[in-house]
C-alpha cells in the first residue's frame, strides 16, 4: 500500500510541473507529463479494492483538485490560441484587401478572361 502511495505523490508530483508547464505555454513538455502521470496512476489504482481506495481517498481528493486545475489552465491556453489565430486570419484578409486595392490582382484572376487577341 505504501508503494501505491508513493507513486500517487509521484503523480502528484508530475501533475504540478504539467501545470507549470501549461502556464509557460510549453504544451509539448506538458503533454509528455501527462502521458507519464495516466501511467503512474493507471499503475498505481488499477486493481485496488473499495477499502484500500478509502484509505487514499485524501491523495485522490488532491489529485482531482489538481487535475481541475490543469483543465482549468488548458482551457485557457486554448482560447487564447483560438483568439489569436483569429485576429491572424483577421489580419490577412486586411492585408489581402490592401493588396487587392494596389492593383496586385492575383494571377488566376488574370489568366481567367479570355483575350480577343488570340
Amino acid at each position: 500500500m505504501t508503494a501505491r502511495s508513493q507513486m500517487i505523490d509521484e503523480a502528484l508530483s508530475i501533475g504540478r510541473r504539467e501545470l507549470g508547464c501549461l502556464t509557460q505555454g510549453d504544451v509539448f513538455e506538458a503533454e509528455k507529463l501527462s502521458r507519464d502521470r495516466e501511467r503512474i496512476l493507471d499503475e498505481a489504482i488499477g486493481d485496488l479494492d473499495r477499502e484500500n481506495l478509502k484509505s487514499l481517498a485524501d491523495k485522490l481528493v488532491e489529485m482531482k483538485s489538481l487535475h481541475a486545475e490543469i483543465t482549468g489552465e488548458a482551457r485557457k491556453l486554448h482560447s487564447s490560441l483560438k483568439h489569436d489565430l483569429s485576429s491572424m486570419k483577421q489580419q490577412n484578409r486586411r492585408f489581402a484587401g490592401y493588396s487587392y486595392g494596389a492593383g496586385n490582382m492575383p494571377r488566376l484572376a488574370r489568366e481567367r478572361f479570355i483575350s480577343k487577341k488570340s
